[in-house]
């Protein structure tokens, strides 16, 4: 099915050749050519067009393969990190040298193995997996990191900083800082689905928390959780109950990530 679609994108590029062709020949006989003059309006696509424009097809369609395996394959309140060229690798699937060839590469090997590799339990888990680094970078967690446990709650501090909005009082996250606090958000939101907490994740998944003016000290409250947001760190206090469970969830995806961070 997908494999197809190349050929038929080769179908229209002969038949726009063709196309061409006719402009050509009719250009030509209502402006019998001209030594002195030899400029055309119309002409033929090199060979090199042709294939580069061919090449861009396909590399467009494997990433919008990719993106429909995220959509389709990214577990509740998360989603599935997956790189183009590292999944036509490990599918064995090479562009270029198909085209080279001669022959349309082999996209619809390239979704089976989409499918086999991130589908059901398999992708379920690689999509938890990668939250549980979002949160364990997002927090800056290391294998020695003490958390802090109050009477009513679970504190972890986010390095978030912060810079003054324009023409206001307001603050908000600087450029560097709000894509890390999009991934941390990314990541507790599939930690709260998978845990049963639907409403605190529909919160984080919906609430624009990233882009969110806030003046210093502003508390934020979730379903079990708050967020405190100062000039240079986000502080997160989740109930005990949402606390645990997420302790829980590193301890059970994150445990190889936060191993390794004491590497660095």
């Amino acid at each position: 099915m997908y494999t197809a679609l190349v050929q038929q994108f080769k179908d229209a590029q002969t038949k726009a050749a063709a196309a061409y062709l006719e402009v050509c020949a009719a250009e030509s006989a209502a402006f019998p050519k001209d030594s002195d003059y030899p400029y055309r309006a119309a002409s033929v696509r090199s060979e090199y067009s042709t294939a580069r424009e061919l090449s861009d097809f396909c590399t467009r369609l494997a990433h919008v393969m990719v993106g429909e395996a995220v959509r389709r394959f990214s577990p509740p309140g998360g989603r599935l990190e997956i790189r183009d060229e590292q999944e036509l690798a490990n599918a064995s699937i090479d562009i270029s040298g198909a085209l080279k060839a001669g022959k349309c590469p082999d996209f619809d090997a390239f979704w089976a193995h989409l499918e086999r590799t991130f589908s059901g339990d398999a992708g379920k888990r690689i999509g938890l997996v990668q939250a549980a680094k979002l949160v364990i970078d997002g927090f800056g967690l290391r294998p020695e990191s003490e958390i802090k446990r109050t009477s009513s709650a679970i504190v972890l501090d986010a390095r978030i900083w912060s810079e003054p909005v324009f023409r206001s009082s307001a603050r908000k996250a600087t450029y560097h800082s709000s894509t890390t606090a999009a991934g941390l958000i990314r990541g507790l939101a599939a930690f709260a689905s998978n845990a049963g907490f639907d409403v605190l994740s529909a919160q984080l998944t919906r609430g624009h928390l990233v882009d969110y003016q806030f003046t210093t000290r502003e508390k934020v409250s979730l379903d079990g959780l708050d967020i405190v947001m100062f000039n240079e760190k986000w502080q997160f206090k989740f109930a005990h109950q949402v606390g645990d469970a997420l302790s829980l969830f590193i301890s059970e995806y994150g445990a190889e990530h936060l191993a390794n961070r004491n590497r660095y």
